[in-house]
């Protein structure tokens, strides 16, 4: 009597989700659209993480994370029978990715003490509106009246969001750190868009984050002994924000479908909040809710009419 195949086809399906190239009924559109949404889930949970992570030193933080991070795609790449593309990852390339996704998450871990999770996430998920002016300056083409009013939107929406900061002092440090941060994902994203690579590039990046990051630790923090809910807030950072999240969105980016997956984008603010109100884990006042709504609504606007 024959054993049932459960095993192998459950991990036929598992791979045939995450390459969604080989799943048939998906056109191009659809697979960019599912794995920007897939990424924005992912994104998501960088502010109940990091809090749960706090008072852990940053550069800790991501040196960990990244090493989970790296640990994850050499996994990847061998259960797949890539690890010759991995290895092959061209050094410009590893380098772009290390900085763009290392200084981003530096200055987002940088404003949050500042002005609060659920502030600095809002503020520094502007950068899906930065990317629709970045793109415009980089192809030369003209940004129309419907962008202009979603752009406005979206940062009538960012003046509503840190509003609740304005009672405990308006901390402008923080709220620059919070925009640096979205305005050099932005920046990234749209170098990004024009990769070619066959394969993800996010893994052997992982690997630099990491030492670069240990070398920063030893140099400018403190050493830390972390709780064993620290350990685990970090290991699910460089699994799933950190990691996954940005190699479901690198493929999505170089799909070519730059302005529905920048809609997507636009809903990590929202789902982010709801994050940390479900898990208790900030206290989220209703200005700051009101103003993600209109930064949601404006880059909708803005990418509708890119």
């Amino acid at each position: 009597m024959e054993r049932p195949q459960r095993f192998p086809d459950m991990i036929a399906v598992l791979r045939s989700w995450y390459d969604l190239a080989a799943l048939p009924s998906f056109g191009p559109k659809a697979r960019a659209v599912s794995l920007a949404l897939g990424a924005v889930v992912l994104w998501a949970t960088w502010p109940t993480l990091a809090t749960w992570a706090r008072p852990t030193p940053p550069f800790l933080v991501l040196s960990l994370a990244s090493v989970v991070g790296f640990c994850v795609f050499i996994i990847r790449a061998s259960a797949f029978g890539k690890v010759g593309a991995f290895v092959r990852t061209s050094p410009r390339t590893t380098l772009l990715v290390a900085v763009g996704l290392l200084v981003n998450n530096i200055l987002y871990f940088m404003a949050m003490p500042r002005i609060g999770p659920a502030e600095a996430n809002v503020i520094s998920y502007l950068w899906p509106i930065l990317l629709v002016l970045i793109l415009s300056v980089m192809r030369r083409t003209p940004i129309l009246p419907g962008q202009w009013g979603g752009i406005l939107a979206a940062f009538v929406g960012a003046g509503l969001a840190i509003g609740p900061t304005f009672a405990r002092g308006f901390d402008l440090p923080g709220i620059t750190l919070a925009f640096m941060s979205g305005l050099i994902f932005g920046v990234y994203a749209a170098i990004r868009s024009r990769g070619h690579e066959p394969h993800d590039v996010i893994g052997p990046s992982m690997g630099l984050i990491a030492l670069i990051c240990m070398v920063l630790h030893f140099a400018f923090e403190e050493p830390t002994a972390l709780t064993v809910a620290q350990c685990f807030a970090i290991a699910a950072i460089g699994i799933a924000p950190l990691t996954l999240s940005n190699a479901l969105w690198d493929r999505a980016s170089r799909s070519g479908h730059t302005a529905p997956i920048s809609g997507i984008a636009y809903l990590t603010p929202l789902v982010g909040l709801l994050l940390l109100t479900l898990f208790c884990v900030a206290s989220i006042s209703w200005l700051t809710v009101a103003g993600a709504l209109p930064i949601v609504f404006g880059a909708y606007m803005a990418s509708r009419s890119h």
